[in-house]
């Protein structure tokens, strides 16, 4: 195990404002068995945001999508950081906002590319595994499904996750989990740029 990269949930709480109207979804397949929505494309080809407030941030997100400035972007890059490809964000500002959109940098969405990690689901009942896809089916519990993200790292559960499905990203999404994965690479990154109300919860390989 020591010489397993260490991992974590992530998710950021700076949010800079809703995807605008010209942002465009990729639609993933289905299994066509259990008709689960399988991550396999990145989640947005394109990305709008109607910005309503900016504090200097250089790590934000927006529909639980994670935005970064193009100082931290660059720095993710010369880092040797995988996972991920990067899309310009287009800025509009939001209708009712005052902020003066010249104080914005530069913003890149990291689109964050398949495979997901599997995990033991800690949001919903395990009832089974799909014959089709071999991905867990869930029931969904409405206490769990609290825990899909995570507002908190106190008393947080540590997501279990099957080292065998890991690719070497160093983020990357999960099967069964709403939060994004990352390394402390990712992490040791980050730590020298405006990265505020990031929650963080170690994970564990099984």
């Amino acid at each position: 195990m020591n010489n397993k990269e260490n991992i974590f949930t992530f998710n950021s709480k700076s949010w800079i404002g809703n995807l605008g109207k010209k942002s465009s979804k990729v639609q993933q397949p289905k299994c066509k068995i259990c008709n689960k929505e399988l991550k396999e494309e990145i989640k947005y080809s394109k990305v709008e945001v109607e910005i309503e407030r900016y504090n200097g941030e250089d790590m934000l997100s927006a529909s639980n999508i994670l935005i970064v400035s193009e100082n931290l972007y660059e720095a993710l890059v010369n880092a040797g950081i995988n996972g991920f490809a990067p899309i310009k964000v287009s800025k509009v500002k939001q209708k009712y906002s005052d902020i003066d959109m010249t104080t914005i940098p530069t913003l890149v969405y990291l689109a964050i590319l398949a495979p997901p990690v599997r995990n033991i689901p800690i949001a919903s009942d395990f009832i089974g595994i799909c014959a089709g896809c071999n991905s867990y089916l869930n029931k969904y519990n409405e206490e769990k499904s609290k825990l899909i993200i995570r507002n908190s790292e106190e008393n947080a559960i540590h997501l279990q996750v099957y080292y065998d499905s890991y690719k070497g990203a160093d983020i990357f999404n999960f099967v069964d989990h709403g939060e994004i994965g990352v390394t402390q690479k990712f992490l040791d990154v980050i730590k020298d740029f405006n990265c505020p109300d990031n929650v963080i919860i170690p994970s564990e390989w099984i």
